[in-house]
């Protein structure tokens, strides 16, 4: 299971200080070459993800109600409290696929073919320590946007390559959150920007494009709500976060350029 991760890359993602567009240019292609492999262990994860997340947050609303005295504090409380619990069960849901296709493509960045089947496999076995760290990232991330929003983004760009820090480095838990504030003490700006870039074009092609198609769709099977709508609109979301390869791309080769700096 292993995988030899201090072999010179190839020339195409060998690390170095890229600008965003350029790296960005460059996942898109390094997406390309892949996506049978990403979208083979995408697409089935993703839809149980997609489909399961909508259901049970109607489990767990108005978590805050009667909270304070203060009736908007509590809505932006709910809304807090609701959306970090979905993220964190999306993240759980969605582990294996993060961990599998993470380990897809390291193994192409270095030459190497793993199949789908063996990095989905390798994903269930390092599934445990995934979810422990990334429990301890949504809390520490939760905590300090309660407290005040800068500490919130601060520990957001602090610990954001704890995936890559676990799966490709083996550092779980704390370890995988202090390797990750390591290497990005010194580029605190520069990773900023970029991560605010790479959630900006992700943002803009899931908003105005698979999502707006997504519920253009469902609308016609049910309204917002129901169990057709939230059905349909998964399947069709869950099929487009095949596009989410081009940010696992873009932050592993980041991840690795800042190791070298």
């Amino acid at each position: 299971m292993d995988m030899e991760v201090e072999d010179p890359e190839p020339e195409f993602f060998k690390p170095e200080n890229r600008g965003f567009f350029s790296l960005l240019i460059e996942s898109f292609k390094f997406f390309l070459l892949n996506l049978p492999a990403i979208a083979t262990i995408v697409i089935p994860v993703f839809l149980l993800a997609e489909i399961l997340v909508p259901i049970i947050e109607l489990f767990y609303d108005d978590l805050a109600e009667g909270a304070t005295s203060w009736d908007w504090v509590n809505i932006i409380l709910n809304n807090l409290i609701k959306s970090l619990i979905s993220a964190l069960i999306y993240s759980i849901l969605a582990g294996i696929a993060y961990i599998a296709v993470i380990r897809v493509i390291a193994a192409a960045m270095h030459g190497e073919k793993l199949s789908p089947i063996q990095a989905m496999k390798d994903a269930i076995q390092m599934l445990p320590m995934f979810v422990v760290t990334a429990l301890l990232y949504h809390l520490a991330y939760g905590f300090g946007l309660v407290l005040l929003v800068v500490p919130g983004i601060v520990l957001f760009v602090w610990f954001h390559f704890w995936q890559f820090s676990y799966v490709l480095r083996g550092k779980g838990a704390v370890s995988g959150l202090m390797y990750s504030k390591s290497i990005v003490d010194d580029n605190f700006v520069r990773v900023f920007l970029y991560i605010l870039g790479i959630w900006l074009f992700m943002s803009l092609m899931n908003s105005y494009g698979i999502d707006l198609i997504a519920d253009l769709v469902a609308s016609n099977v049910g309204e917002e709500g129901d169990i057709g709508y939230i059905l349909v609109n998964a399947v069709l979301v869950g099929l487009g976060r095949v596009l989410e390869g081009i940010r696992i791309i873009f932050l592993m080769t980041l991840f690795m350029d800042l190791e070298k700096d």
